[in-house]
């Protein structure tokens, strides 16, 4: 069972943190959408940011590691599924989440919560995609989206630095954290050894079912560098 200490910190830096709202910026100047639903821009830009900045630790650490993706950020073709990264023929998936408030600590979310793996096909052998990393920010989901929905902040300015101080960006250089990661066999594995009622799960207000599968039971983010480097 994974615990904090298992947890690898990604120590990002001002410019790094700029470079991910500089693609924000690019990607919502370009598509103008939110391919999640309707909600306040200044969720929708933080959310976005939280994206770019996980791919950008995830890949950063492979590389230190001798890891180095080949592709980044493509649709499968007749599927739409976002596929954030490629190696070696893997589909590798990118889930980015803050904690439930209620949780109090990263701690506790890596303890109680799911990686969100939307059940998107009947059955678990059909599920798509090769591995699922998890990231998870040391901030609280529901006090962060009340502070974003108070502050003013011009989505049209096109300065990095205005955005890297209105949105408070700064603290996304320290509460960056790898929480751990699953491969499909595992996974489809785990799914069957559930009742099936007990295989997916759900939220309020969500038309989506997700496959049931702790963080705690996630494989310990040092393992996925031996794992990958084993791939043919």
């Amino acid at each position: 069972m994974l615990t904090r200490t298992d947890m690898i910190h990604f120590a990002l830096t001002e410019a790094e943190i700029k470079q991910a709202i500089l693609r924000t910026l690019e990607y919502l100047s370009i598509s103008g959408r939110d391919n999640l639903r309707i909600r306040h821009g200044n969720i929708q830009f933080d959310c976005l940011l939280r994206g770019y900045i996980g791919e950008h630790a995830i890949k950063k650490w492979l590389m230190e590691n001798n890891i180095e993706i080949k592709m980044t950020n493509f649709i499968e073709e007749n599927d739409q599924m976002d596929v954030d990264f490629l190696f070696r023929g893997k589909n590798i998936e990118l889930k980015t989440s803050l904690i439930p408030d209620q949780d109090i600590s990263i701690d506790n979310t890596l303890f109680k919560r799911d990686i969100k793996l939307i059940k998107r096909t009947e059955k678990i052998e059909d599920f798509k995609g090769d591995v699922h990393l998890q990231i998870l920010f040391a901030q609280k989901r529901g006090a962060k989206d009340q502070w974003l929905k108070a502050q003013r902040i011009d989505i049209k300015n096109e300065y990095t630095d205005y955005f890297y101080s209105a949105f408070r960006a700064d603290r996304y250089c320290h509460d960056t954290y790898f929480a751990g990661w699953i491969d499909k066999p595992s996974l489809i594995n785990h799914i069957n050894s559930l009742p099936y009622s007990k295989r997916t799960w759900t939220f309020g207000g969500s038309s989506r079912l997700f496959w049931n599968y702790r963080m705690r039971d996630c494989k310990s983010p040092a393992e996925l560098i031996n794992y990958l480097q084993a791939l043919q």
